[in-house]
């Protein structure tokens, strides 16, 4: 765990100001604290904004020392090995002496057999090439750059040589190798709730655990946590008042001794769990709150649950501004909130029975965490309540004591006892498997929305269930609520009538997605490289998920990589879709020509009869008209090409042409463009220092034609979203991320 503080006076300030403010509004009514509260949020804001401007410094200052350089490592993370590579994540302990590295980590990648032997907490001299981050902006795509900031990880790179200073001999290294080693299915389990490691769950475990809503109880959050303190509270009072006197007969300590010195044992215990974790996000973030809770019993002062939550979220922004960037953060930060509001919801109500109490809570934790389930996962797990209800008091009470008791017997080098209390952990684990086996199969165990229904949307129908609203405010929020509710119904409907074009941002590549009534056809699939990485599962995939259409057709222009490179991924994944273009049993052909989805295509090139020697040459041109509006996607075919095309069919008027080749010197000639005449060009390309596409040659041509024309470089993803008589332009992502809509044309 790295601690965040502000790298500029006006951070600092802007930390100092939040935590005053929350601090001074937990303390007035509910008027005022609000008000302070909005001024500790932009406070907060402030802080996150220097934060992310100083780690793009701190990135702006590798440019200068990309390529070849010496580094003293230690691998701080579980390595992740490939079939041809392994990537793990190293902290930087020095650097080359001529290239001052700043502080941080590195996310490393090594090729070849010898990566096998790379470890947690071993030190290696590298001879590594370091790369900076690269954000590919997408709907659906990872924040990357935000998430690598979140873990300090300042570079990514490749070893190309490498020196083994010293092995693990830590106790946490140690762990790991025997969990990794334990004969049971269920290992990866344990190490979660031990050691918080889950690189050794399953793919089959993630998803039938994250099906059943279980994937909080696998994470060292507060509730593991709590438990562990209070286990070390009640420690603390048995030992403290029953042993002490035994020790020493004429020592006696007073009640308030004996409270404070178990208090103190529990937070140790706490602590020391907290450490088993490596200090890890979501566990400092689990420490810091049971902190608050110790310190105010310590100082015997008593507030209210909530402004106990909000001293805690105050403390926990001052030791680390950045959780606003972490989905862990709002979570834990929600259920708390859950949990008091509900309590406050039902303090009239008659005493019910525990199960059924508890049953309820579960209710409200799905509804309050829906909104934010669908923004960070996609979709909500509707069997939550009563998987939680039923496996979390046997996960809280029975595997995770045994596991933790066996892991402390693991270190005192009690191997058998220890392996003997996990095989006790693990039985409920064998009984419960076969029913989220199960789960996991109900199509609607994971509920994923028809439309897109806005998240802000979400939490204002929540403020109804959980503010201490008066009838006044409750009709504003109705009156407020039902309008937008009632438009993002509307923007789904007319959404299923409009034509959606989506040039993915896929670097130097190309990827587009034809959209209508929740269908998809996919137009060349991205990039691939040796080490197994492909743009079709972390770009593509992701976007599909995220406009939640059904993909029906792939079509791959040509059989260079950066048109082909996903298409092995998808094959895998989308086995039944059907395949045209390059590559497949369907090649493409002049002449070729249909209707999908009331959006009539035709292929325009290549000739059968034509020999063609440049794989650029080859490419599938291809016309999609949906009533009067035109796009035309050229592949890569350069001047050639477009000279027979010319010549012999000719090119169609086309409202939006998406430039040949990236934008190369070498295509979207004379005659391209004036026959086709379109009122908007849009280029896939991507910063590569061997290509600089677009080509000053081609932007020349494109300007003296008056025409504009944007690239994915510098907007990211470029949506063109059409009626069938007009078109407009939506930039989702360009000027920062803020959403831009560019003229309409008749």
């Amino acid at each position: 765990m790295s601690l965040y503080l502000p790298t500029s006076g006006t951070a600092s300030w802007a930390v100092v100001a939040s935590v005053l403010a929350l601090a001074i509004g937990t303390m007035l009514p509910p008027a005022r604290f609000v008000a302070t509260a909005i001024v500790a949020l932009f406070c907060g804001i402030g802080v996150v904004t220097a934060n992310l401007n100083s780690y793009a410094e701190r990135s702006a200052q590798l440019t200068d020392l990309e390529g070849a350089q010496q580094v003293t490592v230690r691998v701080v993370e579980i390595p992740r090995h490939y079939p041809h590579y392994t990537r793990f994540v190293a902290e930087l302990i020095d650097g080359d002496e001529e290239n001052s590295l700043p502080h941080g980590k590195l996310l490393l990648s090594w090729y070849g057999d010898r990566a096998k032997q790379v470890g947690l907490g071993q030190t290696w001299r590298f001879t590594v090439s370091l790369k900076r981050f690269k954000n590919y902006w997408n709907e659906g795509s990872r924040d990357y750059l935000a998430a690598m900031q979140r873990q300090n990880i300042i570079a990514r790179g490749s070893v190309k040589t490498s020196e083994l200073i010293a092995n693990a001999s830590n106790i946490r290294a140690r762990l790991v190798r025997t969990f990794n080693a334990l004969d049971s299915p269920h290992a990866g389990v344990l190490a979660a709730l031990a050691i918080g490691v889950r690189e050794l769950l399953s793919e089959q475990q993630r998803n039938q655990w994250q099906s059943a809503g279980l994937m909080h109880a696998l994470a060292i959050s507060g509730l593991h946590l709590s438990l562990v303190g209070w286990a070390g509270l009640i420690l603390g009072r048995v030992g403290v008042s029953r042993l002490l006197p035994i020790i020493s007969p004429g020592m006696a300590l007073e009640q308030q001794s004996v409270q404070a010195l178990s208090w103190l044992l529990a937070l140790l215990i706490a602590a020391a769990y907290a450490w088993l974790a490596d200090f890890s996000i979501a566990t400092v973030r689990a420490l810091i709150m049971f902190a608050v809770v110790v310190l105010h019993r310590l100082a015997a002062v008593h507030v209210t649950p909530a402004q106990l939550l909000l001293r805690t979220v105050a403390l926990l922004l001052l030791v680390d501004p950045l959780a606003l960037l972490d989905a862990g953060f709002w979570l834990s930060v929600t259920a708390l909130f859950t949990i008091l509001t509900t309590l406050w919801r039902w303090r009239h109500r008659p005493q019910s029975s525990k199960p059924l109490a508890l049953l309820r809570l579960q209710c409200m934790f799905l509804l309050v965490m829906a909104p934010l389930s669908l923004h960070w996962f996609g979709g909500v797990s509707l069997v939550a309540p009563l998987t939680n209800l039923i496996l979390l008091p046997v996960i809280s009470l029975w595997l995770l004591p045994l596991t933790l008791i066996g892991t402390v017997a693991e270190i005192s080098f009690a191997h058998q006892f220890a392996d003997n209390l996990w095989y006790l952990a693990t039985l409920p684990l064998s009984l419960a498997e076969p029913l989220l086996k199960v789960i996991t199969q109900w199509s609607w165990s994971w509920w994923q929305p028809p439309i897109e229904l806005p998240v802000y949307v979400l939490f204002l129908l929540l403020l109804l269930v959980l503010l201490p609203l008066s009838s006044r405010l409750l009709k504003l929020v109705l009156l407020t609520t039902l309008p937008l509710t009632l438009l993002a119904f509307y923007q789904s409907r007319t959404r299923g009538e409009s034509l959606f074009v989506h040039v993915l941002d896929v670097g130097q590549a190309q990827a587009v997605v034809v959209e209508r009534q929740g269908r998809a056809w996919l137009i060349d699939t991205g990039n691939s490289y040796g080490s197994g990485y492909s743009l079709a599962a972390t770009v593509i995939e992701p976007f599909l998920q995220y406009r939640q259409l059904q993909l029906e057709g792939i079509w791959v222009s040509h059989s260079d990589r950066d048109h082909s490179g996903g298409l092995a991924y998808l094959k895998q994944h989308y086995s039944q879709v059907s395949r045209f273009g390059a590559l497949t049993r369907q090649p493409c052909e002049q002449g070729m020509q249909g209707r999908w989805n009331d959006i009539q295509w035709q292929v325009l090139w290549p000739r059968r009869d034509h020999a063609i020697t440049k794989s650029n040459d080859q490419s599938c041109v291809m016309v999609l008209q949906y009533k009067n509006f035109r796009l035309l996607l050229p592949g890569d075919i350069e001047f050639a090409a477009e000279r027979k095309i010319a010549e012999s069919l000719g090119f169609p008027a086309v409202d939006v042409l998406v430039a040949a080749h990236h934008g190369s010197k070498t295509s979207s000639g004379w005659l391209m463009l004036k026959q086709t005449r379109p009122s908007l060009i849009l280029m896939s390309n991507g910063e590569h220092k061997g290509f600089n596409f677009p080509h000053r040659y081609t932007v020349s041509r494109f300007n003296h034609m008056q025409r504009p024309w944007f690239n994915s470089k510098d907007v990211g993803q470029m949506t063109v979203v059409s009626d069938g008589s007009r078109w407009r332009l939506r930039l989702p992502f360009a000027a920062k991320r803020q959403r831009r809509l560019y003229q309409t044309h008749d």
